[in-house]
């Protein structure tokens, strides 16, 4: 980061990470895969989290709402550390290279097929089935600007009000006598 993606080389990483320039060169052939493992990890390591979440509840609304708040709880704990800005960093650099632009593509992907997935498994619960898509989009959204407004130090609080807001969305959506 400090000294540009264009001009930083696998010896750089190396030493950014605080590891042997033979470790990082046995690993990885280019500075692009280098970046590419780095975005796996943090995108298995916070899906992992919230597939589990989303796993506990048979209902969309308190399903949402879970991992809605994991989401919060999990970019705050990560802006709090410090780890935040390394994660939208990688995020930044993907942007410079098309493969690696592909690759961040995918995953984020494939956190949206698990969300529409679970709309889809709930849709009875909605009153037009044919929004199970199209709502689970919209709180990938939402999921987008949390992070944003995380790394943009927004108050716990505020973060929950904005939660909770886009909750209304999906109970407005639900069919009368729905659990939320």
């Amino acid at each position: 980061m400090l000294q540009g993606f264009q001009h930083a080389t696998l010896e750089d990483l190396a030493i950014a990470s605080g590891t042997s320039r033979d470790f990082i060169e046995g690993h990885f052939a280019t500075k692009e895969q280098f970046c590419a493992a780095a975005l796996r990890w943090y995108f298995a390591k916070f899906y992992r989290q919230l597939r589990s979440v989303l796993a506990l509840h048979s209902e969309i609304y308190p399903a949402v709402e879970a991992v809605l708040y994991e989401f919060i709880e999990l970019s705050r704990e990560q802006y709090v550390a410090g780890t935040a800005m390394r994660f939208h960093t990688l995020m930044d650099i993907a942007g410079l290279d098309p493969d690696l632009s592909e690759e961040l593509r995918k995953m984020k992907l494939e956190g949206l097929e698990h969300f529409i997935y679970k709309f889809s498994e709930c849709e009875k619960e909605l009153i037009n089935p044919g929004e199970a898509k199209a709502l689970a989009q919209y709180f990938a959204t939402i999921f987008e600007g949390i992070s944003i407004m995380v790394q943009h130090g927004m108050s716990h609080d505020d973060l929950y009000k904005m939660a909770n807001f886009s909750m209304e969305v999906l109970a407005n959506h639900l069919k009368k006598g729905s659990n939320y």
